[in-house]
């Protein structure tokens, strides 16, 4: 495919690569596009975007309401087809479900799109106030637990992100970043406190597949009244439990694994 051509001379590889910035346009929050709005968001010229958008029509991959687009019926298939296939989701969804009967609280699992991190399982809390999140919510690397989880496994991960964050990122908060990293990879747990908004904290674990890269993090989210420093020290150890035995199902070794003390916190303010 990549030595291939379309019809406007461009290599067909760099084609399927812009129409991918298209389609990854479309969030649980923006279900719904117009033409205006997918170049804004994707920064291609019209004729870029207007011919990308007619291909996927054509192919059943975007579906045209008037003035807008959305996501097509063909890519509902295949999502199907991904999940049904997908090792992680199927031994990962049990475990999100018994994290958050166990804990009380919101858990899911992420994995890493880039220098960001999607959620792909969602099990929500049943309690009144609680940690909101929709699958395929995109969110920052450089904060949360779960980001966190990535920067400390992946040193790739860990020089893009803070490239990409130089100007949001004071010095100072660097050492605590180091502290957190540090802690992830001795302890494998971290408890992040009000990074992502006020009120909200969050607890999570690497996992890791048969060839040790961190292939996803899972992780509980909470209200701060609840998801303190007292519960990561109870909790901590049970979600890297949880992560480590997900992590044995996608054939990881954990021999040696690193679990936190009694009374170890990763938190930080």
């Amino acid at each position: 495919m990549g030595s291939g051509t379309m019809s406007d001379g461009q290599p067909s590889i760099l084609v399927m690569e812009k129409a991918v910035r298209v389609l990854d346009c479309f969030t649980p929050d923006n279900t719904r596009l117009s033409l205006s709005e997918l170049r804004r968001l994707t920064g291609m010229p019209n004729s870029t975007v207007a011919r990308l958008v007619r291909t996927l029509v054509a192919s059943d991959v975007l579906q045209k309401t008037g003035d807008d687009y959305s996501v097509g019926l063909r890519v509902l298939g295949w999502a199907s087809a991904a999940s049904a296939g997908s090792d992680l989701l199927v031994a990962a969804d049990p475990v999100a479900a018994h994290l958050r009967d166990a804990i009380g609280e919101t858990a899911g699992v992420y994995i890493r799109r880039g220098t960001t991190r999607v959620a792909v399982i969602v099990k929500l809390s049943s309690r009144s106030v609680i940690y909101r999140s929709d699958v395929g919510q995109l969110m920052p690397m450089h904060v949360g637990a779960a980001g966190k989880v990535f920067m400390a496994h992946d040193e790739r991960v860990l020089n893009a992100v803070l490239i990409e964050t130089a100007d949001q990122v004071p010095g100072e908060s660097r050492a605590a970043l180091e502290q957190q990293l540090a802690f992830v990879r001795a302890h494998g747990w971290l408890l992040t406190e009000e990074e992502r908004e006020a009120g909200l904290n969050s607890l999570a674990a690497p996992v890791f597949d048969a060839s040790g890269t961190v292939v996803a993090a899972i992780a509980v989210g909470g209200p701060s009244f609840r998801l303190d420093r007292a519960a990561a020290e109870k909790f901590g150890p049970l979600v890297a439990s949880s992560a480590h035995a997900l992590s044995r199902r996608l054939g990881y070794d954990i021999t040696g694994a690193g679990q936190a003390p009694e009374g170890a916190t990763g938190a930080t303010s």
